[in-house]
């Protein structure tokens, strides 16, 4: 792994990874994904919990922190959710003239990868990563990319990473009911690799295009639709990812639907007309899945009343 800009020049490769991983909402829906971009000093900066990727820009919407002290801490094993919490808003470092900004919750596998990680939630690798048989498909598409069995985003998910980060090599990351990393010296090369990653699942898998929720108040209609066939409840009692149980609950089932919420709808509709089309059966989290989610203190899986 080497740094691959200055100080003052990362932010402005920030945000251009920004722009590119965040460019619809096929890559990412609401705050999800990720990206990160390592300078000199063992110091990386990643983007806020909460901002959405496409908002991040050269002074805002981004966190600079001590990535060598939380990568140290999770390569000597697994960490709890409060242990890397805490550890990560102690490396939380000033940046002048900026607001501070709580990293997000994915600070610490970034800390263990390559110089550049763009972390999404695509729509067509998570066909591979919410599905049964999508685990032998990436295998076949990837032989060597690394896939990870599902863990709660945090301290779970990074301890995971961590048994197989190589911080000098390029690597690709199937996230099991969450989304796709990848790692590389740089930015260009990490959005490259991204992209040639989606665009070789779509072509593999002959999906379908992808058609953006529009702008609505309440459900969007065709999500209105979607839910219709596959009903309210099983919805509810089904859950495909975090950011399901997120933004997906009886509320906004109901109507009371934001733009983040219908993202997220659109997107997990398509998953599973995917899935259902190719004649495979979808992966859910288990009820200990979902109950842990609610018991996590950190980033946008904070439960009400925690930091």
């Amino acid at each position: 792994m080497t740094d691959i800009a200055s100080l003052s020049e990362a932010p402005a490769l920030l945000a251009r990874a920004g722009r590119s991983a965040g460019s619809g909402p096929d890559l990412t829906q609401g705050a999800g994904g990720n990206v990160s971009v390592k300078v000199p000093g063992g110091r990386m900066l990643i983007k806020a919990s909460g901002a959405r990727l496409r908002d991040v820009t050269p002074t805002s919407g981004y966190a600079l922190v001590d990535s060598g002290v939380i990568a140290g801490r999770l390569r000597r094993g697994p960490a709890g959710e409060d242990e890397l919490s805490d550890l990560i808003k102690a490396a939380t470092l000033p940046v002048d003239g900026l607001p501070p900004a709580k990293p997000s919750i994915e600070t610490g596998f970034h800390s263990l990868l390559n110089s550049a990680v763009v972390h999404v939630h695509s729509v067509y690798a998570n066909v591979l990563n919410m599905s049964e048989e999508g685990a032998c498909a990436a295998a076949r598409l990837f032989p060597e990319a690394v896939r990870i069995p599902y863990r709660s985003p945090g301290a779970q998910l990074c301890s995971a990473i961590a048994v197989h980060a190589r911080p000098s090599e390029e690597q690709v990351f199937f996230l099991a009911g969450h989304g796709l990393a990848v790692s590389h010296q740089d930015v260009d090369g990490a959005l490259a690799l991204n992209e040639r990653v989606n665009a070789a699942i779509r072509r593999g898998l002959s999906l379908p295009p992808y058609t953006a929720a529009p702008a609505a108040a309440g459900l969007a209609p065709h999500n209105a639709a979607r839910l219709a066939f596959y009903g309210r409840d099983f919805m509810l009692n089904n859950v495909l990812s975090p950011d399901q149980a997120l933004y997906c609950g009886p509320e906004a089932l109901s109507g009371a639907a934001g733009p983040d919420v219908n993202e997220v709808l659109a997107a997990l509709f398509y998953v599973l007309d995917c899935i259902r089309a190719l004649g495979w059966k979808p992966r859910f989290l288990s009820a200990d899945d979902v109950a842990y989610l609610a018991t996590m203190t950190g980033g946008r899986y904070a439960r009400k009343g925690k930091e």
